[in-house]
């Protein structure tokens, strides 16, 4: 079954993010994806069958000057990230994404395609200002996967992650909301972003959804296109025009509740300094955690609820690689020995059953389901019931 099938088959089935980590975290502090056998043959052995991974387009596909590089020099990101690089690496993205698909494919499994545009020494992410640079990268980069017989095991291709968070497209996010680029880096950008889009807004957005998709289905029009949203903006992006989407990929947290993310303290982890911010969430989390439980779940209940209603309106399957408890998250004790992931793990749980009975295609167990994130890692058993639950019901 190629991946395309198995999205058209509605069975249901357990995907992971493994975003850019699976190639900048191989050395020195940060290996923990130096084993590629062995971390993949760890997946499997949890019962996962599709991992969602950063094919870096904007790396892969020529330069501004028609030049393909094959080494990129990647830049640190933020401190208080948990995911990627913290100090510069050099990797060769060609080789490195052939490579992994490689391995992916023998195995029986299967990719989703995204990117995060992390920035590199020659800042290719800036370069990305219109639907047509994006429908151009993609289409260098799936020119290249097929040239390597690799397309058979994608099940769908997300152009842009949490599109148009500032942060993945800070050209796109500075034209939808109808800004100069420098200005849209504000406070006052964000709350033009957050607050109710006029009709030019939304006729922006959806000219990025359908030229960036038709122009790469023209090429491939057997793949399966989508943009990936997150709550931020959600209810405006619900109107737009997303008629060339094949699925639906929204992420869903408790922490898309205001409330549940100062109580708990989540936003010193999404804003603080690092590690003190994701402790200080931790340890609230621990203790509120028992009194809030129904709480969440009803968070929970009323995201899936806003998304299922959206999709099925759309008549687009659904898939989500990122949830369901915190967007931010880390172990504050070796290997999680603490329990810090005891609550965690309840409430993935419940995003897990709630997806499951509303009809998802594809279901995450957490954004967190990564061998860098040691305490949830270990815990196979966990991640074979979680899967389990997610093909069988």
């Amino acid at each position: 079954m190629t991946g395309v099938e198995l999205l058209d088959s509605g069975q249901r089935f357990a995907v992971t993010m493994w975003e850019y980590s699976w190639l900048v975290q191989r050395s020195g502090k940060q290996a923990e994806y130096a084993d590629w056998d062995k971390v993949l043959d760890e997946l499997v052995e949890r019962g996962y069958d599709c991992i969602r991974i950063d094919a870096f387009p904007h790396c892969i596909a020529k330069d501004a000057n028609g030049k393909v590089l094959d080494e990129v020099t990647f830049l640190p990101i933020p401190d208080n990230f948990m995911w990627g690089n913290h100090e510069p690496v050099t990797v060769n993205v060609r080789d490195g994404l052939i490579e992994f698909m490689k391995k992916i494919k023998e195995r029986g499994l299967y990719v989703g395609l995204s990117s995060w545009y992390n920035d590199d020494s020659e800042h290719r992410k800036l370069m990305i200002k219109s639907p047509q640079d994006y429908s151009r990268i993609w289409l260098e980069t799936l020119d290249f996967i097929a040239e390597h017989d690799l397309l058979d095991i994608v099940v769908w291709v997300d152009l842009c992650n949490e599109f148009p968070m500032a942060i993945w497209s800070p050209h796109a996010y500075a034209d939808v909301i109808g800004m100069e680029y420098e200005k849209s880096k504000s406070l006052r950008g964000l709350l033009r972003y957050i607050r109710q889009w006029d009709e030019e807004a939304i006729a922006r957005a959806s000219n990025y959804f359908n030229q960036g998709i038709d122009a790469v289905r023209s090429k491939y029009p057997d793949l399966k296109y989508t943009y990936s949203f997150q709550a931020i903006g959600s209810k405006n992006l619900v109107q737009t025009d997303t008629s060339a989407f094949d699925l639906a990929e929204p992420h869903i947290w408790a922490t898309d509740s205001v409330g549940w993310t100062l109580r708990s303290k989540h936003l010193q982890a999404f804003l603080g300094s690092y590690p003190q911010g994701v402790v200080s969430h931790a340890n609230k989390s621990m203790k509120l955690y028992p009194k809030y439980k129904d709480k969440i779940y009803r968070i929970l209940d009323e995201r899936t609820d806003f998304w299922a209603e959206w999709a099925g309106k759309q008549n687009l399957p659904l898939i989500t690689s990122e949830g369901w408890c915190s967007v931010m998250y880390e172990d504050i004790s070796h290997n999680g020995f603490v329990g810090e992931w005891d609550w965690f793990k309840e409430v993935s749980e419940m995003g897990v059953r709630l997806a499951v009975e509303k009809g998802w295609n594809g279901i995450c167990t957490s954004n967190f389901c990564q061998p860098h994130f040691e305490g949830m890692w270990r815990d196979v058993e966990w991640h074979r019931e979680m899967t389990d639950l997610i093909r069988n019901g």
